[in-house]
Order: C-alpha cells, then sequence, then structure tokens
C-alpha cells in the first residue's frame, strides 16, 4: 500500500511554502534541462545505437552487457521517498507529456528569464550587498562593511521622513485624480458620439510625450504663461500672480501643479484601461435598468461598478506604482522645489530647528537620487532604495489584495 507521504506533491499545506517549493524547483531544473536531460537522451540514443548493432551480431541473445543497455534506454521513473526529487521527475525532468511540456516553457522562457536575472536580480542583489557597506562609487572592491548603520542613518535623517510624507501625500492624491479623471473620459468616449476615436486619441496623445519634455513644456507653461495670463485678464488671485513652481509658490500650489501635470499625460492611458472595461458591459442589463426606470448614477453604481471592479483594480495598482516612482516629471518640472520652512510637526518628531528648510517636491526618488549622485552616498543611496522598494512593495500588495476582496464583495 502507497503510503499517504508519497501521494503528497508538496511537503507542506501553506500555499506561501508551496510557491517558494515550485520556485525552487524552477530554478533546480533550469540545470538539469540544459545539462542533465541532454546529456540523458544521448546516452539513451547512444545505448539503443549499440544494443541493435548487438542484436544483430548476437541474435538477440540476452547478457549483462545488452540487460545494462536495455536499462539505459528504457525510462526508470523515481523511485525514492524524497518529494523534492518526484516533484522534479513528475513534472520537469521526467519521461511524461506534462514534463515534457514543462521542458519546452522553461526553454522558451530562458531567454527573457535570463535577461531579467542579469539586469534585473543581480543589480538588486548587489545593491542589497552595497546598502551595508560605506560604498561612494569610486571604492568598488575596497568597501568596508557597516552592517545596519546605513539604515539608521537614513531613519534619522529628516529629509528622507519629509520626502517619505510628501511622496505618500502626493501618490494618495494622484491616484484619485487620475483615476476620476480617467474614469470620466472614458465614460465620456464610450457614449455615442460622433468623434469619439478622435477624442480617444486626443487623450491619449499626451502619453506618448516623455517626462523630461513634459516637464520642461509645463514650466515654461506655470513659470510664463500663467503670470503673463494673469496680468492680460487683470486676475489678483494668488494663482495667477505668480510662478505656480517658483520661489514664490508655496507647497501645496507646487504639489498641485505637479498633480495637473502628471494627470494630464497618464490620464489618457489609464482611460483606455476603463474604456476597454466598460466595451465589456453587456449592453442588456443597461437596456433592462433604463426600462426600470433607474437612472444614470444608480446605472454607474450598481451595475458599471461592479463589472468594472477589476478595471479599478488594475488602474489603482499602475497609478500607485508610477506616482511612488515619480521622477523625470519632477525633475524636470521643479527640480525638487520650491523650498519651503520644515513642518512644525516633523521638526519636534526629528528635532531639528524649526527654521530648517525642505524641498516642497522632494519625492523619494528624487532624495535618493541626490543622496547617491549629488553627495556620493551610494551606499545610503542603496539603503535608502531598498527601504523604498519594500514600502512600495508592502503597499502594493495590500492594495492590489483589498482591491481583489473588493471585486468579490460586488
Amino acid at each position: 500500500m502507497i503510503s499517504s507521504t508519497l501521494k503528497r506533491e508538496y511537503p507542506t499545506e501553506n500555499k506561501l511554502m508551496i510557491i517558494l517549493f515550485k520556485i525552487c524547483a524552477f530554478i533546480v531544473a533550469i540545470p538539469l534541462v540544459f545539462i542533465y536531460v541532454p546529456i540523458r537522451w544521448i546516452i539513451k540514443k547512444i545505448a539503443g545505437l549499440i544494443l541493435f548493432i548487438l542484436n544483430i551480431i548476437t541474435k538477440n541473445k540476452e547478457n549483462a552487457v545488452t540487460r545494462f543497455l536495455n536499462y539505459l534506454v528504457v525510462p526508470h521513473s523515481y523511485k525514492g521517498n524524497n518529494l523534492f526529487i518526484q516533484y522534479l521527475d513528475k513534472y520537469i525532468v521526467g519521461e511524461k507529456v506534462q514534463a515534457q511540456r514543462n521542458r519546452n516553457f522553461i526553454i522558451f522562457l530562458l531567454p527573457a528569464l535570463g535577461s531579467f536575472i542579469v539586469f534585473v536580480i543581480t543589480p538588486f542583489m548587489m545593491g542589497v550587498y552595497y546598502s551595508f557597506t560605506n560604498w561612494t562609487g569610486l571604492n568598488s572592491g575596497s568597501e568596508i562593511w557597516l552592517g545596519l548603520d546605513n539604515y539608521r542613518q537614513i531613519f534619522g535623517d529628516y529629509l528622507f521622513i519629509y520626502s517619505f510624507i510628501r511622496t505618500v501625500t502626493y501618490s494618495v492624491l494622484n491616484v484619485i485624480v487620475i483615476n476620476i479623471v480617467a474614469f470620466s473620459l472614458a465614460l465620456l468616449v464610450t457614449q455615442n458620439l460622433k468623434l469619439k476615436n478622435v477624442y480617444r486619441a486626443g487623450f491619449f496623445l499626451p502619453n506618448l510625450i516623455g517626462g523630461l519634455v513634459l516637464g520642461y513644456i509645463w514650466q515654461f507653461v506655470y513659470s510664463s504663461v500663467f503670470p503673463a495670463l494673469g496680468t492680460v485678464v487683470g486676475l489678483e488671485s494668488s494663482l495667477f500672480s505668480h510662478s505656480l513652481i517658483g520661489s514664490r509658490a508655496t507647497a501645496s500650489e507646487a504639489m498641485g501643479a505637479l498633480i495637473g501635470v502628471v494627470t494630464w499625460q497618464y490620464a489618457g492611458y489609464i482611460m483606455m484601461i476603463y474604456i476597454a472595461a466598460l466595451l465589456n458591459v453587456p449592453q442588456d442589463l443597461i437596456e433592462a435598468s433604463k426600462i426600470d426606470g433607474a437612472n444614470a448614477f444608480q446605472r454607474l453604481k450598481t451595475i458599471i461598478f461592479p463589472l468594472v471592479a477589476q478595471a479599478f483594480t488594475i488602474s489603482l495598482f499602475l497609478t500607485l506604482v508610477t506616482s511612488f516612482k515619480q521622477y523625470d516629471t519632477v525633475q524636470a518640472l521643479t527640480q525638487g522645489g520650491p523650498a519651503v520652512i520644515i513642518p512644525e510637526y516633523l521638526s519636534r518628531l526629528m528635532g531639528v530647528p524649526d527654521y530648517s528648510s525642505v524641498r516642497s517636491l522632494d519625492l523619494m526618488a528624487i532624495n535618493i537620487y541626490n543622496t547617491a549622485f549629488n553627495r556620493y552616498q551610494m551606499g545610503v543611496g542603496q539603503a535608502k532604495a531598498i527601504v523604498f522598494f519594500l514600502i512600495l512593495m508592502v503597499i502594493s500588495v495590500a492594495q492590489v489584495t483589498y482591491n481583489q476582496k473588493k471585486e468579490v464583495e460586488l
């Protein structure tokens, strides 16, 4: 009787451990597919050829040599109790159809996976190591291990804490504004309009402009066009009396200016996701709701929102990640400015003078760049980047998990 252990495919029922188990099996399978499997195939072919010749010469007489050659030719599955080797034999290196398909999958995946490992994973792992050293970019190979000193330093750096607060504030506002504008545009261009395809192309067009070019264009608009417009029209409001990104601008004005630029650029892209979702909403439901007397808001709440919930999950994830990683547009638009006095609550929390100056759009990506390349503190910059990665990963996973649960509820 086969024991229960042999019937199990995984050593645990924990989903996270099963995922790690599969990842480890995949990693181990790569050299097996490219080394062990080809060698075994060659040995089988050679053994089969020798066996064919011996059968002709010896007229099918069985001896120790032919038995050994038959053993090499005939496939043998793993008969041990190790679950990991059982999994590899069943799904990757064995003779079953599923194992052969998985081998083909690995072969086709390896070029892209190899590039990803070389250009993403390897630099990331090197960055993790450098974050524990005094690396400056010039002392490679002779850097000194500092342990957690870099991490202690960044959590005591009021500029980094301020940049984190401003990044969270900017990301929340940016995600809300972009998705509201994008969904509104999607609702507009999915109506029965004569030039709706032209509108779609026009709304999407700003997304084709690079972040740096976009930043320089809007820098001119905010610095020259807005003040000139205020002078011509005779508006006395502070919004048009000065540049929204200049030295006279407040932190709120600079934040609003940046959100306006990014929304103008990115809303058209998110709009296309919402359009695809809205076009999949069954029109029979819409027509039935109209017959039942539902108004536009009721249709939006009870029919459209639940049916496009998956699009909300994707769009919120994309806008959230993009907002946190915002760099090029900010750099071209304001270089992280304008400068303002540190908020009072942060001054008391970090124990710094209340007259200290901070840059109102010094987002985390800008702060990391300045630390690494302007102050030449590469190790500290790498530590900030690792912390940034962990924060973004936790927030992104939490957002996707929450939205997927809401999809089920809707």
